[in-house]
């Protein structure tokens, strides 16, 4: 019988042990050179299969199919690495090498006894003279060096990375000469080693086993249950984009982004699958490198006051460099939001920054300048018309001009034409970017760490911009042995933004364009009637934000598929907000009865927040059954502080010269805020995947969250998702060469959402302004409500997966329903409660349903040319579901049941009254008079026009490689519909106030000069403002825009060997190039008069060493 023989370290053999134990090699030896002649010449074949296996069960194996014993210390033992082993047929010696492959010991066979023992620096000597060494580049299809691929000797765990340059170098086992080559997105390739060895990958069209970011982990497309979607580095850096969001225009299905104004840092919004709540945020969660980040200004976390700035609310996400990101995940359906319980039901935006990598240190600079301008300007009245139709007011409303109420009538010049918009808004924004990062390490530890510096000009006019500096660092390692690992990374950013409190559009759009801006001294043009539109830009308005944002990661195998990790979060957020308004930006004039002021102003606020998180998780893989079990276990512990320590109004300084010092104001007022915000909670998740045909997927979470009340604090969230992967199935399997991929998934769950203020079930109180005694009190304002809960999305989903070609062109196609209940509502109650309201669940339902297609395709891919496009298509349908006893309460005049939430609710228009020659409206009701109420519920005349909201929207993202020549391009579309200038024009034809010129024309052509023109008279001022809220307003805002454009060439290697540089790409980038749409205003995208995004192109060179 042949055994294994261990010696037991630290424990002496007795004497009758010893002599026991040389008596059995004895007897060994002799027995094997008896049958040495016999045994000599037949081969001992060797057949194994085994995945992380301990060494000496590789051991037992191999001594029950050869017969050799094998002889070893248990100490050993211990330092043994897992063994991966694939065996046919294969000789002893052969078997032997591949276990010791990556072992730190070696072996020597005598007669039929394997003795293992420690390696000497002689055995490495031999081991490395009997290795073959490889050397070789690895090149992409159009011949470019490919830096990051993975090589991997097969059957070991001997690896190494290509160099920026794609060049390796390997040694490999003369026994095991296969080495494989793999990268994200491209075909895993096998070769056979040789001295010299240069791989050419190839695409793979599908990208299937691609790893997708998910909550908690990673998935692949292939064996995804849920619905997400994303982009990676290589998209977001061809966008010259200041935010990061703005990247996802077009790109994905679901996704509507839509930034507020054209300013540089202005706010930006995201929604996924439509709106769920009727009066709270819409807004996804944003996580971070695994840390929630905030989805609203910083200065509104506290529900303190607030400063005006004219780019809108600022995105927090504004601080984070694009050029850090790696990739950006959208989560959208129940199975992928579910795990994040309480803050999921508007979806979940992971956010993931660049990590380094394994390979030769790099040192990467990318800087670029460009220009920006306001791409379509409204054509305004001419002074002509404007003036004309100004005396035909005057003579209408039988009033005669003066100085005080017509000054553009008796004193400004009547030949001066202003383009004010050309004049106020019309500047070249300028912008830089400088970046630069390093990189590096090994299998074991490796790091990343990058700096950046943004600049951006505005288009108004002075000096007004945009500045960002920001650092980033990342740092990997793990253990010899693999077992032990930890992560950290950080970014720090800081952004200063000093644009006006006013978008200058406003008054570009409406200024009578015969008003000079300076007199003849040169100083500021000032009247009675209306400020100078330049004094604003003489207010400084600073916002200076700062960001830290860090998270370490350890992890720990404790056993085989078993491991324990943990996240350990950190950031804070802060922002100083300071507005001076100098007496000299201010009109010295009284205006409308008021005095003129005779003092400058100061406002200042500080506002912080910081957030600590930490999320232990357990993770368990086994193999069960015919299948493969998942399964993920974990708790959330989240502390959110924030704090305004002061918010400073002040006046009364003697000189603007004192401006500056506070403490030199006659008259001020201070306040605070504050916010606490606390969350807890335990998630689980199981996936069981058998034979990557059949895949479920179950999720819980049950959450606590201090927002809520004692009564409701903590709630229960889950899903079920389930998928199928007929493609794999015997009937379907190899049987079309056309067809290559197909799956079917689909899912259910309860999610919640938590975006509320904080303390809204409290009792709360505000300050009277009567003063009794000398002193002023509190009053009460809200009444406490301990029974306030989440708000509930039951999400539905079914899709349909489909490959092919060898998955040159893959579909996805989906449909779903989300239903929000236990509405959160500031619902009236009588007054002689002592409160006006008080917040509670209200059993109302908004339903968001709709489908979404995509579509991939590799449409040309030989040695020198490629063509790859992408195409989404995407439709939601909004509606109020339910609002049992909606009449009753405040939003009977905001919503209607059936309707979806952002609803054109508008008068009929009716043509010309040709008794009055003044616009008429339908009495649908037939109430004999014009309400203002729905004509749905009864109790007004204005019926249902049309939504806000997009009827369908998507992109069409084509790219186009020949040699080394790339061109990308975006197409955005969106089908909507949108309200026409005259809802946005501020006063009808007569008032001193300009208008587009095509607006005004088809306005007065309705009927005439003589009836519509008036300064203020009822009837045609009532008339107006019916029309603005008509149908006659509704017009059709759909547009496709050229989103954007990068054009790059990569300089050949053999120039650049001649300066030791790797990799020099020169390129130009535009955004917003042109956009075909029937709106007639600034953008169909953001409406209204506002500054509009603006036409970027920029150009600049990445290099790397």
């Amino acid at each position: 019988m042949y055994k294994i023989y261990t010696i037991k370290p630290d424990r002496p053999l007795g004497r009758v042990q010893l002599i026991l134990r040389a008596m059995r090699l004895v007897t060994i030896l002799l027995f094997t050179t008896m049958m040495q002649v016999s045994a000599a010449s037949v081969a001992q074949r060797i057949s194994m299969n085994k995945q992380n296996a301990e060494l000496k069960e590789v051991f037992k194996s191999i001594r029950a199919q050869s017969g050799y014993d094998f002889v070893f210390d248990l100490k050993l033992m211990e330092k043994a690495r897992p063994v991966t082993i694939s065996l046919n047929n294969a000789s002893l010696e052969e078997a032997l090498k591949r276990c010791f492959a990556n072992q730190d010991f070696t072996y020597a066979i005598e007669d039929r006894t394997v003795i293992v023992r420690e390696k000497t620096f002689i055995d490495d000597v031999k081991t490395y003279f009997a290795d073959i060494e490889v050397i070789g580049t690895v090149l992409d299809e159009n011949g470019q060096p490919m830096p990051g691929v993975g090589v991997k000797v097969k059957g070991t765990n001997k690896t190494t990375v290509t160099g920026l340059s794609g060049r390796y170098y390997i040694r490999v086992d003369e026994n095991n000469p296969t080495l494989i080559f793999s990268y994200v997105g491209y075909k895993t390739k096998e070769v056979v080693a040789k001295a010299k060895l240069d791989v050419t990958m190839v695409l793979d069209p599908a990208k299937l086993d691609e790893v997708m970011v998910i909550g908690y982990g990673t998935t692949t497309r292939r064996l995804s249950t849920g619905s997400q979607a994303g982009i990676s580095a290589k998209d977001i850096e061809k966008q010259p984009v200041t935010n990061v969001l703005s990247t996802l225009q077009g790109r994905l299905p679901g996704v509507t982004v839509v930034q507020s104004n054209g300013l540089p840092g202005a706010g930006i919004t995201v929604q996924i699958r439509g709106a769920n709540s009727l009066t709270k945020s819409n807004l996804p969660l944003f996580v971070i490198d695994g840390v929630p980040f905030l989805s609203t200004p910083i200065n509104t976390a506290t529900s303190g006051s607030t400063l005006p700035s004219a780019e809108g609310s600022t995105s927090p996400m504004n601080s984070i460099n694009p050029a850090d990101i790696e990739s950006i995940d959208v989560l959208k359906d129940a199975d992928a939001t579910a795990i994040y319980g309480s803050r999921g039901a508007n979806g979940v935006v992971l956010i993931t920054t660049k990590k380094g990598k394994a390979g030769k240190t790099t040192f990467g600079v990318n800087v670029s300048t460009g220009a920006s301008k306001v791409a379509n300007f409204v054509e305004t009245l001419s002074t002509e018309r404007y003036l004309q139709i100004r005396r035909q007011a005057f003579i209408n409303d039988n009033i005669t001009p003066t100085a005080a109420n017509a000054p553009d009538l008796t004193v400004w010049d009547q030949n001066l034409n202003t383009n004010f918009q050309k004049e106020l808004m019309g500047n070249t924004a300028r912008t830089y970017d400088a970046n630069m990062n390093l990189s590096g390490g090994d299998l074991r530890t490796n790091f990343y760490m990058s700096g950046t510096f943004h600049k951006e000009n505005n288009v108004f006019p002075g000096k007004q911009g945009y500045h960002r500096g920001a650092a980033n660092f990342s740092l990997n390692h793990s253990s010899l042995d693999q077992r032990f690992s930890v992560a950290f990374s950080t970014i720090y950013s800081a952004d200063k933004n000093n644009i006006s409190a006013t978008d200058m559009a406003v008054w570009a759009y409406s200024l009578a364009p015969n008003y000079a801006l300076y007199n003849a001294e040169g100083g500021l043009n000032w009247s009675t009637a209306l400020n100078n539109p330049l004094g604003y830009l003489y207010q400084t308005n600073d916002n200076k934000t700062s960001n830290l944002l860090s998270s370490l990661t350890p992890k720990y195998t404790l056993a085989k598929g078993l491991d324990i990790k943990a996240t350990l979060g950190y950031s804070k957020t802060d922002m100083e907000q300071l507005t001076i308004r100098p007496l000299s930006s201010m009109n010295p004039t009284p205006m409308y009865g008021a005095p003129a002021p005779t003092t400058g102003t100061v406002s200042s606020a500080y506002n912080f927040s910081t957030n600590y998180i930490i999320e232990p998780q357990l993770t368990y893989k086994h193999d069960i059954w015919k299948g493969n079990l998942d399964f993920l276990v974990g708790g959330t512990w989240q502390y959110r502080q924030s704090r305004q320590p002061y918010y400073i109004n002040a006046s009364g300084f003697a000189s603007d010269e004192f401006l500056t010092n506070i403490s030199a104001a006659s008259v001020s007022s201070v306040s605070t805020a504050s916010a606490d915000y606390k969350y807890t909670s335990v998630f689980a998740r199981a996936t069981y995947n058998v034979q990557n045909k059949y895949i479920t997927n179950f999720t819980f979470r049950r959450d606590g969250s201090s927002r809520f009340g004692p009564n409701n604090r903590f709630g229960n969230f889950g899903s079920v998702a389930g998928a199928w992967i007929f493609s794999e199935e015997s009937f379907l399997k190899d049987k079309f060469k056309w067809f290559s991929f197909g799956k079917i998934r689909g899912s259910y769950g309860l999610i919640g959402s938590d975006e509320i203020g904080n303390y809204q079930y409290f009792d709360s109180y505000r300050a009277n302004t009567y003063v009794f005694n000398g002193s002023s009190g509190l009053v009460p304002s809200r009444i406490a409500n301990n029974d306030y809960k989440w708000e509930a999305t039951r999400k539905l989903e079914l899709a349909l997966e489909l490959g092919f070609f060898e998955d040159r062109l893959s579909l996805t196609a989906s449909t779903y329903r989300n239903r929000t209940s236990n509405q959160l509502l500031d619902f009236g109650i009588s007054a002689q409660a002592g409160f006006p309201s008080y917040q509670s669940n209200l059993p109302a339902t908004v339903q968001n349903s709709g489908w979404e297609f995509s579509a991939t395709s590799t449409n040309i891919r030989s040695k020198d040319f490629s063509w790859t496009s992408s195409f989404n298509i995407s439709q939601n349908r909004n509606k109020l579901l339910s609002f049992p006893n909606i009449e009753k309460s405040p939003y009977y005049t905001r919503y209607v049941v059936g309707s979806p939430l952002s609803s054109f609710y508008f008068y009929q228009y009716d043509g010309i009254n040709p008794a009055t020659g003044l616009p008429q409206f339908a009495d649908l009701n037939k109430s004999g008079a014009l309400n203002s109420g729905f004509l749905p519920t009864g109790a007004g005349d204005r019926y249902y026009v049309g939504t806000g909201y997009p009827k369908f929207f998507g992109g069409l993202n084509n790219s186009i490689t020949y040699k080394r020549i790339n061109l990308d391009f975006t197409f955005q579309f969106v089908k909507q519909q949108g309200r026409s200038l005259i809802a946005a024009s501020f006063y009808p034809p007569g008032f001193m106030s300009n208008a587009a010129a095509n607006i005004t024309e088809e306005y007065l052509a309705l009927s005439s000069l003589e009836k519509l023109a008036t300064t203020g008279y009822a009837g045609a001022y009532t008339a107006y403002s019916n029309y603005s809220f008509s149908d006659a307003s509704v017009i059709d805002a759909s547009f496709i825009r050229l989103k954007n454009v990068n054009l790059s060439y990569s300089l050949p290697a053999s120039w650049l060997s001649k300066v030791k540089a790797q990799n020099l790409r020169v390129f130009t980038q535009a955004q917003n190039l042109f956009t075909i749409t029937k709106y007639k205003g600034f953008d169909p995208e953001s409406q209204g008069v506002a500054t509009p995004p603006l036409r970027t192109i920029v150009a600049g060179l990445q290099l790397s060493f």
